[in-house]
């Protein structure tokens, strides 16, 4: 797997080679080597690639009661990733076990959180839905540093690029809607640091999709 990682840097420094790295946060291949588990706000996920540190918080609004990130293993063949979990039991399994996306709970509207040790301006994501296979052509929402909410769409295999306009250090997401069409996870996020200048390779990763997908069965073949 860390040769796949190195490979779409050196892919991405030919598309624009005098940028500062991106950094890339491949939470399948996280599943896949500690296995699956929640993460209480208490002690929350964290993951540093490229010098750049993602922390990941969970909550469910009305309200903005704690909840857990949830890394979500195997089902239909395919790792799930980063989801959100409302209750965990005592060995961090989500309960039920269903509740393991990004979803609307009931009357609760779960919402990821991301914190980043340095300001960025964009990310491109890979998400993934209810069942595992790509988020295809489908919305979710987010916000900027606690702004409002705006909307994303993903591509035919479930990748995006959100270029923020401005630096952020954090950025929610959440459904875009009620129905297991609009659950989640997100399997892997790239993200530049500022300037903002090098966010312009963000087609390059894009272009890198394909490749990424299909080194991807590897690891649950």
């Amino acid at each position: 797997m860390k040769l796949r990682l190195s490979g779409i840097v050196c892919a991405c420094s030919l598309v624009l080679p005098a940028v500062v790295n991106a950094a890339l946060f491949d939470f399948q291949d996280w599943i896949n080597t500690n296995g699956e588990q929640g993460f209480n706000n208490a002690a929350p996920f964290s993951l540093t690639d490229s010098g750049l540190t993602l922390t990941a918080t969970a909550f469910d609004q009305p309200g903005m009661v704690v909840s857990h990130v949830y890394m979500d293993g195997l089902f239909n063949g395919i790792i799930g990733g980063m989801g959100v979990c409302t209750t965990l039991d005592g060995s961090k399994q989500c309960v039920p076990s269903s509740d393991d996306n990004v979803s609307i709970d009931g009357t609760s509207q779960e919402i990821l959180s991301w914190d980043f040790s340095a300001n960025i301006n964009g990310i491109t994501l890979e998400m993934g839905n209810s069942q595992h296979p790509a988020f295809a052509s489908s919305n979710f929402e987010y916000r900027i540093n606690g702004g409002g909410w705006l909307t994303g769409t993903t591509n035919a295999t479930g990748f995006v690029s959100l270029d923020f306009g401005v630096s952020a250090n954090n950025i929610d997401f959440r459904t875009a809607g009620a129905n297991i069409t609009d659950q989640f996870y997100i399997r892997n996020a790239a993200i530049v640091p500022v300037p903002a200048a090098v966010w312009l390779f963000s087609s390059g990763l894009l272009g890198l999709a394909g490749m990424v997908t299909r080194r991807k069965k590897r690891l649950v073949g």
